[in-house]
């Protein structure tokens, strides 16, 4: 494989790092049994919304159709961390889902255990959680 390839050229005695994917667009989130070898997932939600929805963000056009709250955004990410959970493999959620308190019941709702977020946020998603 293309790490293993890597890893050689470096000529490192490392471990071979865990390889997870991202999980942006609804095939995976559909079929994520088909990743299974993967050692986690990280769900991207800006880029998972905009497929789901059929509305990018950056096209005036469509933008105002772009919600991350939407049912089958929810769903597909309830899905996902349904799977890692039956799996055992970690399941993280980025964009901008994670670094917004509106969506911190609903991710905990559909079981994200993990977020990642943006620096200048995370004191106000702790403390968004610490009041869930």
């Amino acid at each position: 494989s293309l790490l293993d390839d890597c890893i050689a050229d470096l000529r490192t005695d490392y471990a071979r790092p865990p390889l997870g994917i991202m999980v942006e667009v609804p095939a995976v989130a559909i079929a994520p049994e088909l990743f299974a070898d993967a050692a986690f997932f990280s769900i991207g939600s800006n880029d998972l919304t905009q497929y789901v929805t059929a509305a990018a963000r950056d096209n005036a056009a469509v933008a105002s159709l772009n919600d991350s709250a939407h049912p089958a955004v929810t769903r597909l990410i309830a899905s996902v961390c349904g799977f890692g959970r039956a799996n055992n493999m970690p399941v993280s959620l980025c964009g901008d889902m994670a670094s917004d308190p509106v969506h911190l019941v609903s991710l905990l709702n559909a079981g994200v255990t993990s977020l990642s977020v943006a620096p200048a946020r995370l004191a106000r998603i702790k403390s968004a959680l610490a009041e869930i």
